[in-house]
This record gives structure tokens, sequence and C-alpha cells, in this order.
């Protein structure tokens, strides 16, 4: 299938810093779920995750759980290096890429900030991250999730 949306790679004057996810006098944010749990991508995560012993995955559901509650409370920076937790992905639409490495696997966490839902973030798509060529598949079904969210009014 051909892609109708083009990937924006973020120019150097763009930064994570300026997401409502870094902005503590905005919150408290909402969360609003647009994310598809049937698409592969996430359901292989959630095997993965399902796969750790008991211990190992309680500590990783709460540090996932840890990043999206920070991003909710404008907790967020973006350190401008590999081990940011925020990054600038694409604009127009603008999405977010909220990061996290676990046991050697790195999990990326898609959101956007429409305009017209100032008070929200809209988490649109998760993966393990493989490669650039796989992520930016990816980037495209979350920016796709975006557009077809705000077609039907996020519901």
């Amino acid at each position: 299938m051909v892609s109708n949306i083009t990937f924006m790679r973020p120019s150097r004057r763009r930064s994570g810093n300026n997401s409502r996810c870094c902005d503590p006098n905005l919150a408290p944010l909402n969360w609003i779920d647009c994310q598809d749990d049937s698409h592969p991508s996430v359901v292989a995560l959630s095997t993965w995750l399902a796969t750790l012993v008991p211990f190992a995955r309680i500590v990783e559901e709460a540090e996932i759980e840890e990043l999206f509650a920070a991003a909710a409370n404008g907790e967020l920076w973006d350190s401008g290096d590999g081990t940011t937790p925020i990054k600038p992905i694409r604009e127009d639409p603008e999405v977010y890429e909220l990061r996290r490495t676990a046991l050697s696997k790195k999990l990326r966490f898609y959101h956007g900030e429409p305009a017209e839902l100032p008070t929200k973030l809209v988490f649109l798509h998760r993966h393990i991250k493989v490669d650039n060529e796989s992520q930016q598949h990816e980037i495209e079904y979350a920016a796709k999730r975006y557009l077809a969210g705000r077609a039907s009014g996020w519901g």
C-alpha cells in the first residue's frame, strides 16, 4: 500500500520540549486512547510484556505507567540525546514519541496533541523498535490514526 503521508524529520530547532508533556503549567492533561489494540505491533509489545517473569513484568508496566503519568503532568524534557524520554517525530499532523528502553528492548509510544483538544494527549500507537525502516512504518501508522481520530471527532 502506498502511503500519502510523508515523514518529516524534525529540524534542529524542533524539540520535544515544545510538547504539552514538558509544560507543568498545562497539567493535568488527560489521555484519550485511540490505539488499535489488535494491530500486530501492539499485540507484539503486549505479548513480550506477558512473557516476562511476574516481577519483571510488574516493574516494566509500572515504568510505562510512570512515563505516561509524567507526560500528563508536564514533567518530561527533551535531553537532546538518545536517552530523551520525548522526541518530536512528525509535523502535520504533530506526533510525538515517548521512549523507554526495557531489558534491551526499545519501546516506542506515539501520541498527538491536537489544537482542538488543548487539555488532552491522544495515544495513537505503540511498538518495539526493531530498526529505522520498520519504525518508519509504525510512525506512518500513528499519523494515520491521528488523522482518522481527527476526522471522527476523536470519538
